[in-house]
C-alpha cells in the first residue's frame, strides 16, 4: 500500500465518526457517546423487544413474519417515548401515509401500534431508549435480534 493509500483509509475511520457523532447530535442533542456492550441480557434492549416478539408472533413462522411484526414493535415502542401531543400527531400520520389502502387495513394496523405503545408501556414503563436499528435472524435454529438504542442525556 502507497503513502498515500494509508492517508486516505486513515481519515475513512474518522470521517465515519464523524457523521456517525453527527446522526447521533440530531437525535440524541449531543455528540457525546458511551457504548455499553457488555450489560446482563435482562438490560439490553433486544431483551425488551424479545419479549414483545414472543407474544406477536407464532413459533415456526417464517423470518418474514418476525420482520415484519419487529418494525411495527420498534414504531410503537419509540411512538412511546413522545408526549401525548406528538404521539398524536405521529399517529394521525402514520394513518395518512397510507392513504389509497383499504380502510379497514388501516384502522387495524393503527390498532395494533397503539396496542404495542400500550404493552410497551405496562412493561417497560421507565425505558426511554429509542431503538435506532434492529433486525431479528434465525441462529441455530432459534430466533435472534440485534438492536441498537439510544438514551437522550437527562433521561436516563
Amino acid at each position: 500500500m502507497g503513502r498515500a493509500s494509508g492517508r486516505k483509509s486513515g481519515r475513512t475511520p474518522q470521517s465515519l465518526l464523524d457523521k456517525a457523532r453527527s446522526a447521533i447530535e440530531a437525535v440524541a442533542g449531543t455528540k457525546e457517546v458511551v457504548v455499553v456492550s457488555d450489560s446482563p441480557e435482562k438490560e439490553k434492549i433486544s431483551y425488551a423487544l424479545g419479549k414483545l416478539l414472543q407474544e406477536e408472533v407464532p413459533d415456526d413462522s417464517p423470518l418474514e413474519e418476525y420482520r415484519a411484526a419487529l418494525s411495527v414493535i420498534v414504531t410503537a415502542w419509540n411512538l412511546s417515548l413522545l408526549n401525548a401531543e406528538k404521539q398524536s400527531e405521529a399517529l394521525k400520520d402514520f394513518t395518512a401515509t397510507r392513504k389509497g389502502e383499504d380502510a379497514a387495513i388501516v384502522r387495524e394496523a393503527l390498532g395494533h401500534v397503539e396496542r404495542l405503545i400500550a404493552k410497551k408501556q405496562t412493561l417497560f414503563a421507565h425505558d426511554r431508549r429509542h431503538v435506532v436499528s434492529c433486525n431479528v435472524r434465525f441462529e441455530n435454529g432459534e430466533v435472534r435480534i440485534l438492536a441498537a438504542a439510544i438514551i437522550k442525556p437527562g433521561d436516563a
